[in-house]
């Protein structure tokens, strides 16, 4: 998939590396320039500094070929208006992070918004899921109570101990979004490998729960 990403905070850093990772093609958009290079030097992703705002920059970003524009910065505001151009300039699909939680969902759909990510669930691994897997759980269905984020703590006899995380496979439409170790947050990667001792965070349908919690 080829995937535009507005803003390289700490979310958007994560998620660049997870998705280039995966063998989706990048784009990072950026006002600040020294972000840009860093992204590039650490990422070897394809960088742009600008202002996504601008129908310009978005167009230099090849915003008519993406099939996935995920806007990340930290303001509703920006990200709305990034969005809403974004789907005007024939982005396939569009997902923006929101900090408040009172928008309808009817509306930004109609604004052209598909995805809305709010922060409490806003891991890269998860969004990663959510662009280039739609057959897994999108965020919508955690509002409406479809589908749950479970933690499981592993231990040296756990199915999933010493598996990576691309091999946890089972049950379906279920996906390993964040590990804690040692009170440390990890983003997990494809290759990245599940240890005994671990707090594993795996969102799932609600159905899918008795299955996810015999993995430990």
């Amino acid at each position: 998939m080829y995937i535009i990403v507005i803003g390289a905070g700490k979310i958007g850093k994560h998620l660049t590396r997870v998705l280039i990772e995966e063998g989706h093609d990048v784009v990072v958009i950026d006002r600040d320039g020294d972000v840009c290079h860093e992204v590039a030097s650490e990422y070897e992703a394809l960088t742009i500094r600008g202002n996504a705002t601008r129908p310009e920059v978005l167009e230099d970003a090849g915003i008519s070929e993406a099939d996935s524009v995920i806007a990340l910065t930290g303001a509703d505001e920006t990200n709305l208006v990034v969005g809403m151009i974004a789907k005007q300039m024939g982005a396939e699909e569009v997902g923006i992070r929101l900090g408040a939680t009172h928008y309808n969902e009817e509306v930004l759909h109609k604004l052209g918004i598909d995805r809305a990510i709010y922060p409490e669930a806003n891991a890269a691994g998860y969004i990663s899921q959510v662009i280039t897997k739609p057959e897994v759980v999108n965020l919508s269905f955690l509002e409406k109570g479809q589908a749950v984020i479970l933690e499981l703590e592993t231990t040296e006899n756990s199915k999933i101990t010493g598996k990576k995380v691309k091999e946890v496979g089972k049950p379906e439409e279920s996906s390993v979004v964040a590990i804690y170790e040692d009170e440390e947050l990890i983003i997990p990667t494809p290759k990245t490998e599940i240890k005994a001792g671990q707090k594993i965070l795996m969102l799932t349908k609600k159905e899918k729960t008795k299955e996810v919690e015999k993995l430990a």
